[in-house]
């Protein structure tokens, strides 16, 4: 493996010893680092920022070193329990020494609105899955407009990300969601983390900027990033992590989901570079968006089990189905997501019963596609599927260049 070598004043990317096509050489010192060519639209009223992957970082963090030791500062300043405890729906099949199943959410608190204080849509659901024994994390990307059924109470959108506000438990409104993850998916839930979804730019901008690699050109409405590694500020961030609209993003909402993974893997190689000032300037950041139900007992032991977690054994994947509004059993034509429960038998269509038992049960029995309670939809098989799109972290990385490229801290 190549050395990694950091020039913490360049901003550059590169691999010891060799040459990048197109950028400095070793000879010649390289000069300070643009702004990104970000161009963003003329302001106009919209939501508030929604940075759907903090809450993952989180996550990702496990496996980092360094955030190790921000994880337990963090331990002191989260808001414990905005969104009340977990009641334990199912008994659990494993040992909490094992694997331990956090339930990720960013909450999008629309402007005009009220929905309370720690309220609103749950539009980043993240279903963690942490091997401890094999020092493995696996990701479930659950869409926000998944279809959950009429019985369930969304305020007669039918949608998941609905749920949290609209459950008959008021006074622990994270259980509204749990309750659906346990019976309907039969995954098991232990803890859970909520973001406030306005944290994306100050986080970015916490760091003076991420160094991120977009996969595909970006353009709607005014605003653009080229592809290629770019340098971002938290408008740049928030329009990447945000935008399902425009040419290449045909799958909308879904495209966002496997395009936001570069997101990710930006943010862990970040990580890796923390320093002792980084970790002070985030705590109030984490103090004010955060909350969560974990203790600092669970807190440190996760952190250290995470210590040595590679990118790949960071998996991702999302909860396969289809889009069609003549699927709406209300005869209204909303907008919805249905997850397929069955699959059509390949690799790119396994149901998501066969994802689940693949992925998420190491430490449970296999649960078969008829004892999920997701909805009973029958996608005809002239409807495509869109494919849960497993990928492992190393293999996104392979796609910016490969997991020896060093992004570099950019100090002003």
């Amino acid at each position: 493996m190549a050395r990694r070598e950091h020039n913490y004043n360049s901003g550059r990317i590169h691999r010891a010893g060799q040459e990048k096509p197109g950028r400095h050489t070793k000879k010649t010192p390289p000069a300070e680092p643009a702004a990104a060519p970000y161009r963003p639209a003329a302001a106009k009223p919209r939501k508030k920022p929604s940075k759907v992957l903090i809450a993952l970082l989180l996550v990702l963090a496990l496996g980092v070193g360094a955030f190790a030791l921000l994880f337990g500062f963090l331990s002191g300043f989260f808001q414990t329990g905005l969104l009340g405890s977990i009641d334990n729906y199912k008994p659990k099949e494993y040992s909490k020494k094992d694997v331990v199943n956090i339930l990720i959410v960013g909450i999008d608190n629309e402007e005009g609105r009220d929905y309370g204080a720690g309220l609103g849509l749950t539009d980043m659901i993240l279903y963690a899955n942490y091997d401890l024994v094999n020092n493995k994390l696996n990701l479930l990307q659950i869409p926000r407009d998944s279809y959950v059924g009429e019985e369930v109470p969304t305020g007669g959108t039918g949608k998941i990300n609905a749920v949290l506000i609209s459950g008959e438990d008021s006074r622990n409104p994270i259980n509204n969601l749990v309750g659906v993850i346990e019976n309907q998916f039969e995954l098991p839930v232990d803890h859970y983390i909520a973001m406030d979804m306005d944290a994306l730019k100050t986080i970015v901008d916490t760091f003076g900027g991420l160094m991120v690699y977009v996969p595909q050109e970006m353009s709607n409405e005014g605003s653009y990033l080229p592809q290629g590694w770019q340098w971002l500020d938290g408008n740049a961030a928030e329009f990447f992590v945000r935008n399902r609209k425009g040419p290449g993003f045909e799958q909308a909402d879904l495209a966002r989901l496997d395009n936001q993974r570069h997101f990710y893997s930006a943010l862990f190689r970040r990580f890796m570079n923390l320093t002792p000032t980084d970790i002070v300037k985030l705590l109030p950041v984490f103090e004010h968006y955060c909350n969560t139900d974990i203790g600092m007992k669970d807190i440190f032991d996760l952190a250290y089990s995470g210590l040595n977690l590679q990118p790949e054994n960071v998996m991702f994947c999302k909860a396969p189905g289809a889009t069609d509004p003549g699927l709406d059993p209300s005869g209204q034509g909303r907008s919805l997501y249905f997850i397929d429960k069955f699959g059509r038998g390949t690799p790119e269509d396994p149901g998501v019963a066969n994802l689940l038992n693949d992925y998420f049960r190491s430490y449970g029995q296999p649960v078969p596609a008829e004892q999920l309670g997701l909805p009973d939809i029958q996608i005809p098989e002239s409807l495509p599927l869109y494919s849960p799109n497993v990928q492992v972290m190393s293999s996104v990385q392979e796609g910016e260049g490969g997991a020896e490229v060093d992004v570099e801290p950019h100090f002003a």
